[in-house]
């Protein structure tokens, strides 16, 4: 496991959030693509990065705007010991390592399981108070976007399904959709806001071309509701014969068969399909995948990422993807970026495809 990890201990309270270096170099910014992802308007796209000088564990200004501290100094690159305070411009975080040498590799385990890790930082935190009155507004004003990416078939090349992501269009809050759900996590709301997101995606669908299936995100706490039936039967009825919805859940969510036999059965019973997302991004459960077979599967782009120089990992995936298949399930894979990773996925047996190589979210 990686030697090193960075821990936050969140503004609300609670315990530590433990952040493994799962490589090196380890690039924190604000970027998608970057290692640590931290969704604040005050972090660089790259503003740091943590590396190996002369068999020691480093830190690098990359030029950021409002600059990386280390206990309390400015600093343009510095060593770091154990227990160190970092600041990057309003974030800190404490640098821990095992005592274990750095390594600049970490082993194709190691890597999917220590997948890219995202934090959602508020650049004006609200109360719960305030937070509630905001997304009340954002809600009762359907203040969303909706934006489509495609999903398409790798042989053909043609888009058969979009995946909808919202982007929040009230001017007093963040536009990104993590930054949203987290503040209505803190204000108790994130169900009704992730059912406005789905049902905007729905109403939005009239643009998307023939016959495409819609693939709309669930949050975790939706499968609990008590009201999941009736929310799933509007969601139902919103949607076009001419674009069949596809439910997207997490995997990891995914922690109770009896109650997903359950969920499956209402999904079918509504005409509506689902997806596991973000397979392999954790500990995948093959149990749940064996138990209650989805109509899709969609791979991590953690474990896609890089497959054409990863001859393990190709043959992992070449192995999940002939039991998965024989389940009759379908497999998209997610963060193709190449011509080359898309027929290695191709040629692996994944049905599907999504990633810049095919369109952005427009």
């Amino acid at each position: 496991m990686p030697a090193a990890f960075l821990q936050r201990f969140p503004e609300t309270g609670g315990p530590a959030e433990r952040i493994p270096i799962w490589k090196l170099p380890f690039i924190i910014g604000r970027s998608e693509e970057a290692d640590l992802t931290v969704y604040s308007g005050k972090i660089s796209k790259e503003h740091a990065r943590l590396e190996v000088t002369d068999g020691r564990y480093a830190i690098r200004d990359l030029d950021s705007t409002n600059g990386t501290f280390v206990n309390g100094k400015k600093v343009s690159n510095a060593f770091l010991e154990d227990a160190d305070i970092i600041h990057l411009a309003h974030v800190e975080f404490c640098f821990r390592h095992t005592g274990a040498s750095p390594q600049t590799e970490v082993s194709e385990a190691d890597r999917l399981v220590e997948q890219t890790q995202h934090m959602v930082v508020d650049d004006h935190p609200h109360s719960v108070i305030r937070g509630s009155e905001l997304l009340r507004e954002l809600i009762d004003t359907c203040a969303v976007e909706i934006l489509f990416q495609p999903i398409v078939d790798l042989r053909t090349r043609t888009a058969l399904a979009f995946e909808a992501l919202a982007r929040g269009t009230h001017p007093e809050l963040s536009t990104n959709p993590a930054a949203l759900l987290a503040l209505g996590e803190r204000c108790g709301m994130v169900v009704e806001l992730s059912r406005t997101f789905a049902k905007q995606a729905v109403k939005a669908s009239i643009r998307l071309p023939g016959q495409a299936k819609l693939f709309v995100n669930v949050h975790p706490q939706e499968l609990a509701h008590p009201d999941l039936l009736d929310a799933l039967t509007e969601l139902a009825g919103l949607a076009s014969s001419d674009h069949r919805v596809v439910l997207e859940i997490a995997e990891a969510s995914v922690t109770d068969v009896s109650a997903m036999v359950r969920n499956k059965e209402v999904f079918t019973s509504l005409g509506l399909q689902f997806a596991y997302d973000d397979f392999g991004a954790g500990q995948a459960r093959l149990n749940e995948l064996t138990d209650i077979p989805p109509d899709y599967l969609k791979f991590d782009k953690a474990m896609i990422e890089g497959i054409e120089a990863a001859a393990p990992r190709q043959e992992m995936v070449g192995a999940l993807l002939r039991v998965v298949r024989r389940l009759g399930v379908r497999v998209i894979a997610e963060g193709v970026e190449t011509e080359l990773v898309a027929g290695i996925c191709q040629r692996l047996g994944c049905d599907l495809g999504q990633g810049y190589l095919f369109g952005r979210p427009g």
